[in-house]
Order: C-alpha cells, then structure tokens, then sequence
C-alpha cells in the first residue's frame, strides 16, 4: 500500500498479459490472483477499487471527455468529479471534443486523469507516458507521486524504459519471456 512497482521488460516479455490478469480482464489458467484476499476475476467489488490504463487505450467511438467522466461516474463509487476537473484544466483538454479526435498524448492525458480521478485504491499502468512529451511526462508523474503519498495509492506500472522508472519507483521487476528474472526495493 502507497507504493509505486515498476515492471520492466522488453516488447513480448509479457508486461500486458500480467496486467490484464491482475486486473481482472484475463482468467487465470491456474491459481487465483486475488487483491485484500478477494478473487479479481469477475469480481465487481474488487475492480470497483482497480483503475486500469492499458497501452492501447479504448474510447466509445463518439464521446467526449464529459461522456467518458460520466460513464466512469457510473462504474467507480469514489469518483471525484471535481478532481476530474481539476485535471481537465491542468491538462487544457476539451471536455467536449470526441476523444477520437485528440492526438494520441491527449488521449493519455484522459485516460489518466479519469483514472486518477476514479480514486482507485490500486492504479494499474501500461506504458503511462509512451506519446507524451517531456514536460507532460514530467507532470503525470508528479501527479501519480502525489496521488500515492496523499491517498496511499498503490501503482503498478511498466515500461521498457528502467531509467524512467528508477526514479518514481518503490521496486522493480524485470520480466523476460513471461517470468520475473529479477525484482527488489
């Protein structure tokens, strides 16, 4: 609780496929992952306290920042609409533009702050910053780092890049073909 897990590893090492298990989305073909002693898989308890920012980030086709927000509204009990807004404007983005049609580092950008926002008690990350610029990477990071010494939100994220990560990361695991070679604090 309130620290930042970083896991590292090149393309294919399976980053993603652990992410999507921990968070629920895949079946485990064997054993239980399970958060403060809960099964994750098909448990909407559990996930209600799991944001997730995969790599490939997925929008309704035609909505809006205000559409996604209130769609997250709808899924997470804890979500603060006014924290929502408060990242909106710190990231200038339009509330009502078709996500669509923002660049791939505004998309990032939504993603994260409707996931922040959701005030999960686990925050599960993807390659976060990958499509953004340096000051905005620079910004996200701040924002999660205050998030976890605020809140004490746990983060799980991954990137290929362990330079990046040594310096917001509590731990970290390097994964080669699917198994942890190496982990620590």
């Amino acid at each position: 609780e309130g620290a930042v897990y970083g896991l590292v590893g090149p393309t294919g090492a399976g980053k993603s496929p652990v992410f999507r298990h921990i968070t629920g989305i895949f079946r485990p073909d064997s054993g239980t992952i399970t958060a403060n002693g809960q099964p994750v898989y098909e448990n909407p308890a559990v996930k209600a306290g799991i944001a997730y920012i995969p790599d490939d980030i997925f929008y309704f086709p035609s909505a809006s920042l205000t559409d996604m927000a209130n769609f997250y509204a709808g899924i997470y009990p804890n979500f603060d609409r006014k924290l929502c807004e408060e990242l909106r404007e710190s990231f200038n983005l339009d509330p009502k533009s078709q996500l669509r049609r923002f660049s791939k580092g505004m998309q990032k950008q939504a993603a994260f702050l409707l996931a922040v926002a959701s005030r999960p008690k686990l925050l599960v990350l993807d390659e976060p910053v990958d499509g953004l610029d340096p000051v905005m990477r620079r910004q996200v990071w701040g924002l999660l780092l205050q998030d976890v010494a605020q809140r004490g939100v746990t983060v799980l994220v991954s990137s290929h890049n362990l330079r990046e990560l040594e310096d917001v990361c509590d731990h970290v695991g390097i994964l080669h073909k699917g198994k942890k070679v190496l982990g620590g604090g």
